[in-house]
């Protein structure tokens, strides 16, 4: 199959592992979003980590600042 997508068998599990976690995050990036729409983008990241504490999230605060930094 490696041979007829003219990929690496390497390079084929490796975009795997790369979209896995895109995946996973998706539910707190669109928690984060609802947080700050709610808060009319007033909120920063230490309060949108401690917002999502609250509803039982499980986060770092670094992707509460990398997602509000891509903003």
């Amino acid at each position: 199959m490696c041979q007829l997508a003219r990929v690496s068998r390497a390079g084929f599990y490796r975009s795997l592992q790369e979209r896995a976690p895109v995946e996973e995050e998706m539910e707190t990036r669109s928690a984060i979003q609802e947080i700050a729409v709610e808060h009319r983008r007033r909120y920063g990241y230490r309060r949108i980590t401690a917002e999502l504490r609250r509803r039982g999230m499980r986060c770092e605060p670094q992707a509460g600042a990398a997602d509000s930094a891509a903003r």
